[in-house]
């Protein structure tokens, strides 16, 4: 893929979440998974684009999407010892209502089509869509040490 191995480019999608964006408490190991995929995918566009590979990376970060994972929010099995804030993840997806594939699948393709967009994280929600905007510097409160 990459041009200078004669390749045309390309575009890489990596699925996050918005629990990639913003922790999920019931569900931290998948919430550092995603923060994860957040990371390398703005690492490895920066990287690409520094590289000239002609390569964008970009992440497609919905919210809770009817899939047969929805259901392992739920059930105590998969929750753990994290299964007493299952209060907290239904009052985000209250706040999050469940999205349907089909709408993140029109999300996707505006990562597909939208060629100025490299290291750019989609966020998917039932009544809007964004690109996430990030800071270029890190806003500190000072300490003292």
């Amino acid at each position: 893929m990459k041009k200078e191995n004669g390749g045309q480019g390309g575009l890489i999608i990596n699925t996050a979440s918005l629990a990639g964006l913003g922790p999920l408490p019931s569900a931290p190991i998948y919430t550092a998974t995603k923060y994860g995929v957040v990371g390398f995918t703005r690492a490895l566009a920066m990287a690409s684009e520094l590289a000239n590979y002609g390569v964008r990376i970009n992440a497609l970060c919905p919210g809770f999407v009817r899939t047969p994972l929805i259901e392992c929010f739920k059930a105590e099995e998969q929750t753990g010892q994290f299964v007493h804030l299952k209060g907290v993840t239904q009052s985000l997806m209250e706040k999050f209502p469940i999205l349907e594939v089909d709408r993140v699948a029109k999300a996707f393709m505006v990562l597909v089509k939208d060629e100025s967009l490299n290291g750019a994280c989609l966020t998917v929600l039932t009544d809007e869509a964004g690109i996430v905007i990030f800071p270029k510097e890190n806003q500190k409160t000072p300490v003292t040490l």
